[in-house]
């Protein structure tokens, strides 16, 4: 197994390496284009938001983001989850959720929220095996919810 890093993001301007990521599951593609990278980047300034790479060497194996920008009190909403291709099967995914949920209990949240696409199958094998369950969200019914309690 290859040995990672994990570094937190200190500026925005880091999230400009996502542009252009791309990742193909079955019928699901995930591509990063510049309106999600705006997002991430209003969203940087949320207190005690987390915003991670995975690195191997100096190369991005994967990002994660998760943030208070959720209308339940008390909750992070684990906003992004990516593995580089060339680095899956290598249980980044898994430790960078993991980074989410203790990033999360750190600051006193009851619950991690976060939703994914139907043809999104890694990612719902990934909650389901953390415990996160499915849940009908008013708010937002293209895909799954997940919420994990705390």
């Amino acid at each position: 197994m290859e040995t990672i890093t994990y570094q937190n993001l200190t500026t925005t301007d880091e999230l400009d390496i996502l542009l252009g990521k791309e990742s193909r599951y079955k019928d699901f593609h995930y591509l990063y284009e510049t309106e999600t990278i705006d997002l991430l980047k209003r969203n940087f300034t949320l207190v005690n938001g987390l915003y991670l790479f995975a690195l191997h060497d100096a190369a991005f194996a994967g990002f994660v983001s998760c943030d208070t920008d959720w209308w339940e009190p008390n909750c992070f909403f684990l906003r992004e989850l990516f593995v580089s291709p060339d680095f899956q099967g290598q249980k980044i995914g898994f430790t960078l959720v993991q980074k989410c949920i203790d990033h999360a209990k750190l600051h006193n949240a009851e619950k991690l929220i976060t939703q994914t696409a139907h043809e999104n199958i890694p990612m719902q094998t990934l909650c389901e095996s953390f415990g996160f369950k499915k849940w009908d969200n008013p708010r937002w019914d293209d895909g799954i919810n997940y919420k994990l309690s705390l």
